[in-house]
């Protein structure tokens, strides 16, 4: 004879039978339905984390700032080219630049006594920039921009018979 029948009949006599006592109705009540527990059903600080299956736990479950943040990442590939931008207002003007380059030779010297100075001027409104000489037999002291900035002067004494000195000034309008 098949035991299998003897088992459930064994099994359906033990419910029916203890169904329908106080430990029937207890074991009864052990037995919960899905999603019957929640936030209410539970007392305060009855969950610990012995009482939480280690993985079932994310990011979400936890208090911004409590979870540390990992390693970071590989570089990713850089992305595509965004589109043009719009164009941008124009700047300052910067200052202007040199115009009306030009070299002004002034005129020559001869050195009479022990020393002479020679000069030369820029013309309207242009400033020396530059400067030298020219020396026959003279021996130069000192030269640089006149006063003003409006010419080239040079201090030279004389070396020999005859001596003279020429300035010569390099000059542009100047912004």
């Amino acid at each position: 004879m098949p035991k299998t029948p003897t088992i459930l009949a064994a099994t359906a006599l033990a419910v029916a039978a203890l169904g329908s006592t106080p430990l029937g109705h207890a074991a009864g009540k052990l037995i919960l339905p899905t999603n019957s527990v929640g936030a209410k059903q539970l007392q305060k600080n009855s969950v610990t984390g012995l009482k939480v299956k280690n993985g079932t736990l994310t990011a979400a479950d936890f208090a911004a700032g409590q979870l540390q943040p990992g390693p970071p990442g590989p570089k990713g590939d850089a992305g595509a080219q965004g589109d043009k931008g719009e164009k941008g207002d124009p700047g300052q003007a910067g200052p202007a630049g040199l115009n009306g380059l030009e070299v002004v030779t002034g005129a020559t010297v001869h050195i009479t006594g022990s020393s002479g100075v020679a000069v030369a001027d820029c013309p309207g409104g242009k400033k020396a920039i530059a400067g030298g000489y020219t020396t026959l037999g003279a021996d130069v002291v000192t030269s640089g921009v006149r006063p003003g900035g409006y010419g080239w002067f040079v201090v030279a004494t004389t070396g020999a018979q005859g001596s003279q000195v020429t300035a010569q000034a390099v000059c542009a309008y100047v912004s």
